[in-house]
Formats: structure tokens, C-alpha cells, sequence
């Protein structure tokens, strides 16, 4: 992923950027920082269910127990 032109870095790991003075650490550790927020802000997007579909745990078959056969 890639930032776009609108990207903002959020103000948390801005105030701890500017702790860091080594330019070669700091934008690799900006770099860093820039593709977790990317990941972070990523939406899974889930199947959607058949309405029509009996609920619950599905292929999950339920045997009466409590019924004892008389032999």
C-alpha cells in the first residue's frame, strides 16, 4: 500500500518523531509507522450470509440424548 496525496500521519507518532534526531532512523522509523497505519486503517470485508440459511454452527447435527430407548 501507498500513501495518497491526503494521507495524514496521526499526531501521536508525529510527537514521537520529532524525538528522534538520527535522519537515517527517523525516516525509517517514519516509514515504519506510515505502513502500520495503512494496515491498521485496511477493512476486511466479510461473505455475506445466506438469509435463507438455518442459523447457528452450520453442518452441526443435534441427536436427542435425553430419550432413552426401552429395549
Amino acid at each position: 500500500m501507498k500513501p495518497t496525496k491526503t494521507f495524514k500521519l496521526k499526531k501521536t507518532t508525529k510527537t514521537l518523531l520529532a524525538s528522534i534526531v538520527d535522519p537515517v532512523q527517523r525516516n525509517a522509523w517514519k516509514r515504519a509507522m506510515i505502513d502500520a497505519q495503512l494496515c491498521s486503517e485496511v477493512v476486511i470485508k466479510t461473505p455475506s450470509r445466506d438469509k435463507n440459511a438455518p442459523r447457528g454452527a452450520s453442518g452441526y447435527q443435534v441427536t436427542n440424548t435425553s430419550a432413552v430407548s426401552a429395549e
